[in-house]
């Protein structure tokens, strides 16, 4: 999580200091940048014109304002047409020397009976700044409309949402030209140069589509201000019809409308468990206060803020004042998550409090519950122990419930994950803004040592920085939209790597990758451990937690036939995480068990495969790290019972068992699977007599899974349903490798972990 919080008016975004900081690395998907706004002039174009000095002239008062328009292309041949949204940044302080970035996003829509442009979403006239669920379909706009014996409140449009499985391309706007004055014979129009990439959509049951390096074509589209259509007349704001073209021929018709002063907008949901506190409004220095939605306004955001279910009972089998297991807290994410929520009609994220204790994690993120970036958690009685910073000031050793603005920054930073947002430390450098870590925050308040009382956490900023911000606004849709793709899916990690990243020599800072063995079977985990040591001789600043979940290591796999694929973190764990002062010999370790991720499964097949480790930072805006890797040979099935366990185990929530540490009682497929795996072992005279060349015994699928089967005990008390479905084996206890307690001493151990 991150601090950030300088009392700062709603007016302008706060220049912070590392606002400047270029990012350490490009996105690997298109996104918008400053551009060139021919004649000088700002939005708002009705005010303080002067006068043309001769007739032939006239005034051009097009009103090209800042917000969120929708656009609606229909091409002149063809039966599919386009709708979504154009979003017009004036404000951002990366915006170039005329101040402008213009992106947008564009979704097919199939042929209905209906005017040019459709209806849009509406919201009721005094709704703006708080939206509620108003009419977001385009039947019910119909509907509502059409409805003549019922009177309904006026209504005004609001910021589109589609469907995901519609998103068709991004458009990168290169120019604007909006005159002040034209010819008197001329057309007053406003001219938009996009680039336009199309988009490929994901494979059914993944999440992450593709754009091409390059634009797909260029389209120029020429506008002209006309009065605008019911019900966009009722924003008060300009509207655009015109024509769109691609190397100077027509294309078709399109229509602009803007719709709201933000751009774009979303949902998030607070759900409290018993005892815990949810974060609170806290004081903005100017009389106001600030909360969630206060903080995403200023960001460019409309966020609902749902404040919903009170005193959420505490799952069988938990104490919610310990350290919570990650397969506990996904159990209770997925049971109390709005089942009717609606991903495709509402950007919606779901937020858990619950109270856990003093050195767990102040929050926690899961790349899936259901989907990608759906959920995240807040821990109100973690709070701010000196060993994560020396420079916490009067908030030390105190639970955040007790320090209301590190809390609200700290949940907005597990917020900002959902939306697929990593810590600057990776991508620009340390600041006070909300994606960078929060021992880092205080580190930059206080200095290596000071940490003098009152600075944190009263001067933490509550906002993202320049870098951010802009992500926010002008990345596509499908990449940060909850339930679009992976998290951190969009940033160049792992091998190789990226030729402006600058790595280590081994005589300064070297990475050792480990594993339990260089066989595997397939469907076997591999158990893979890293270790990070500072050789130079000298003190360095480096990442003190270099595991996945900590977001600053990561794992490639590349097959035999040179197809990458990354192992993401299923669990984003970041709360302890920070750049510290790694001392001359000092090293620092991680490990993960390679099988599954929201990528899919490390090794698909039999072969060859390479596996490389990548721990990466941002040095003085410059990325840095160190990178190692292992050659793994994954066997063939040799037998019926080699096949038969590989299936059992090589399904999706099998994998999930496994990313949360196993004992994950709610996946009951996984249960099934594993209950079935452990019927198939091998009595030991028939292991020992399956041999490798070499002598050793073969692999096995179930040696990767011996310390993750399902206790029996357990399961029969979480789910009497698959306890009895044992095949007369429920009173056996699968063979483990550690009882459950020890394997919770070992995982808080690691949640620990310190560099």
């Amino acid at each position: 999580m991150c601090n950030c919080s300088e009392h700062e008016s709603s007016g302008s975004l706060a220049k912070m200091s590392a606002a400047s900081v270029e990012p350490a690395m490009n996105p690997q998907v298109p996104l918008s940048r400053h551009i060139s706004f021919s004649d000088d002039e700002s939005g708002e174009q009705d005010v303080k014109i002067p006068v043309p000095p001769f007739p032939p002239f006239k005034l051009c008062r097009l009103d090209f304002r800042e917000g969120c328009y929708q656009i609606n292309f229909k091409p002149t041949f063809g039966f599919v047409s386009f709708e979504g949204t154009l979003r017009v940044d004036r404000s951002a302080p990366d915006g170039g020397p005329d101040n402008l970035i213009v992106s947008g996003d564009l979704y097919s829509r199939l042929p209905v009976i209906k005017p040019n442009p459709p209806l849009p979403p509406v919201i009721s006239k005094d709704e703006e700044e708080g939206e509620g669920s108003g009419l977001t379909s385009l039947a019910a706009s119909l509907s509502a409309v059409d409805e003549p014996l019922i009177p309904l409140p006026i209504r005004r449009p609001v910021i589109p949402i589609f469907p995901r499985s519609r998103y068709s391309s991004y458009l990168r706007v290169t120019s604007v030209s909006a005159p002040i004055r034209v010819p008197i014979t001329a057309k007053c129009e406003l001219t938009i140069v996009a680039e336009q990439f199309n988009y490929t959509q994901p494979l059914a049951g993944q999440f992450k589509g593709t754009f091409p390096a390059t634009p797909s074509r260029t389209v120029t589209m020429k506008l002209s201000k006309v009065p605008a259509p019911f019900p966009f007349s009722l924003t008060g704001g300009p509207f655009y019809e015109g024509r769109l073209f691609e190397n100077g021929v027509d294309k078709g018709s399109v229509t602009l409308a803007w719709v709201s002063k933000f751009f774009r907008r979303a949902t998030l949901e607070i759900d409290t468990l018993v005892g815990a506190v949810r974060p609170a409004l806290v004081p903005d220095g100017a009389g106001g206060t600030e909360f969630f939605d206060t903080i995403f306004a200023r960001t460019g955001w409309q966020l609902n803020v749902v404040q919903d279910q009170l005193n959420v009972p505490v799952p069988a089998g938990v104490v919610p004042t310990n350290c919570w297991s990650s397969a506990d807290l996904h159990a209770l994410m997925t049971s109390v998550r709005n089942p009717a929520t609606n991903l495709d009609a509402e950007w919606h994220v779901h937020m858990i409090v619950v109270p856990a204790k003093l050195g767990c994690s102040r929050g926690i993120m899961y790349d899936t519950i259901g989907v990608p970036r759906e959920g995240c958690a807040s821990f109100s009685d973690d709070g701010y122990p000196v060993s994560d910073s020396s420079n916490f000031g009067l908030a030390a050793n105190k639970k955040q419930r007790d320090v209301p603005r590190a809390f609200l920054r700290s949940a907005t930073h597990e917020l900002t994950h959902t939306l697929n947002q990593i810590h600057q430390e990776q991508e620009t450098a340390a600041d006070n803004s909300i994606m960078t870590t929060t021992p880092s925050v205080a580190d930059v308040l206080g200095g290596p040592a000071t940490g003098e009382p009152g600075v944190f956490p009263d001067q933490i900023k509550l906002a993202h920085n320049t870098n951010v911000r802009h992500h926010l606004n002008h990345m596509p849709d499908p990449v940060i939209r909850p339930g679009g793709w992976p998290f951190a899916s969009w940033f160049p990690t792992g091998a190789p790597q990226a030729a402006d990243r600058h790595d280590f020599d081994a005589s300064e800072l070297a990475l050792t990758v480990t594993a339990a063995t260089d066989r595997v079977a397939l469907g076997q985990p591999l158990d893979l451990t890293w270790t990070m040591t500072n050789n130079s001789g000298v003190s360095l600043r480096a990442p003190n937690d270099v595991s996945i979940e900590a977001l600053f290591g990561s794992i490639t796999v590349t097959d035999g036939e040179g197809r990458e694929r990354p192992v993401r973190p299923y669990v984003i764990l970041c709360e302890h995480a920070k750049l510290a002062e790694l001392e001359a010999g000092q090293s620092v370790t991680a490990s993960a068990k390679v099988f599954w991720s929201t990528s899919g499964f490390a090794f698909e097949k039999p072969g060859r495969y390479r596996v490389d480790v990548a721990v990466s930072w941002s040095a003085q805006g410059v990325m840095v790290g160190v990178q190692s890797g292992i050659d793994v040979f994954v066997d063939y099935p040799t037998s019926a019972t080699d096949n038969h366990q590989a299936n059992l185990v090589m399904h999706a929530d099998v994998g999930k068992w496994v990313a949360l540490g196993g004992e994950a009682y709610h996946l009951g497929e996984a249960c099934r699977r594993l209950q079935a795996l452990s019927q198939t072992a091998a009595p030991a005279g028939a292991r020992a007599a399956s041999v490798a060349g070499d002598g050793a015994p073969a692999p096995s699928v179930i040696d990767g899974f011996a310390d993750m089967l399902p206790d029996r005990a357990k399961l029969a008390r979480l789910r009497p349903d698959l306890a009895a479905d044992t095949g007369g084996r429920a009173g056996r206890t699968p063979a483990r490798a550690a009882p459950p307690a020890r394997k919770r001493a070992a995982k808080a151990k690691k949640r620990g972990r310190k560099g």
